[in-house]
């Protein structure tokens, strides 16, 4: 089983979710989501998570806590979640992604591909509810 992060990344109460870029093959090719990805050899999961967003986003992110981890079957991921915050939404779309927003908390999972959200664990569908 692989390892990946993700992050809700927070900014003046709106959240950053990327588009990837349409990728045959990919589960989410093409949709919108929160960013993350696989950790690397010799890398923990806060390491990775900056690195991902600073690949994908070229954004300085702060680990404010981890939520919770989950399993996802499709892929054969175990995954951790956490809360992030960043100093600025000038963000700019790297690496495998198109487009960037930053949404209100509460449309996070009306904006992102429902191929995603039906992954998310009941801890993120709270926090992105409340």
């Amino acid at each position: 089983m692989r390892r990946a992060v993700a992050g809700i990344v927070l900014f003046q109460n709106k959240v950053l979710i990327g588009k990837k870029v349409v990728k045959e093959g990919h589960f989410v090719s093409g949709g919108w989501h929160l960013p993350g990805g696989h950790i690397k050899e010799n890398e923990n999961d806060k390491d990775a998570l900056i690195r991902e967003f600073q690949e994908e986003t070229q954004l300085k992110i702060r680990i404010i806590k981890k939520l919770c981890d989950s399993i996802v079957v499709e892929t054969d991921t175990s995954l951790g979640w956490f809360i992030c915050s960043t100093g600025t939404d000038k963000a700019t779309p790297g690496d495998d992604l198109t487009q960037i927003d930053f949404v209100d908390k509460t449309e996070v999972a009306t904006k992102c591909d429902s191929r995603v959200v039906r992954l998310w664990p009941p801890e993120v569908i709270d926090y992105l509810s409340r």
